[in-house]
């Protein structure tokens, strides 16, 4: 199997899967996508996307963004589009960014900004703390068997 035909696959995968947790049919998602003909993804796309036949382009991937209630960067790396964020340390800086520049926007005030920062270094450091807890309830044994914790 190609590069692409393993790319189209894998995102036929997330896309059925992303239908069926929603209960919608292909039709449903072609109705939700934009609000007239010429906004809506195609029903024969939507049929090329399920069966792995296409991969979308990035205009049918801000209509399955609108329609999904998904990030666009989602949808554009699922389709393989754009590379998947470096690292969740990333994400976080990328908000931090964002932020300065809202305030220089002037949409939000420099005491907005820190505040935020704040916070999501507070949960930055919680998460981190989260992972690193060890896990208890059952743990392999020297003998490589598993045994229920206490």
């Amino acid at each position: 199997m190609s590069d692409e035909e393993q790319r189209r696959q894998q995102f036929a995968g997330w896309f059925n899967e992303q239908l069926r947790q929603r209960g919608w049919t292909q039709g449903k998602l072609v109705v939700q996508s934009g609000s007239g003909d010429e906004e809506r993804l195609s029903s024969a796309a939507v049929s090329r996307y399920s069966t792995a036949k296409m991969i979308p382009d990035i205009i049918s991937c801000q209509k399955m963004a609108r329609a999904f209630g998904l990030p666009l960067d989602l949808i554009l790396q699922k389709a393989g589009l754009i590379e998947p964020a470096a690292a969740e340390t990333d994400w976080v800086q990328q908000v931090i960014d964002d932020l300065a520049h809202a305030v220089d926007a002037g949409q939000l005030s420099e005491e907005g900004r820190l505040s935020i920062i704040v916070q999501l270094r507070r949960e930055q450091r919680l998460i981190e703390l989260e992972r690193a807890k060890p896990q208890t309830g059952r743990a392999k044994t020297s003998t490589g068997k598993i045994s229920e914790g206490e």
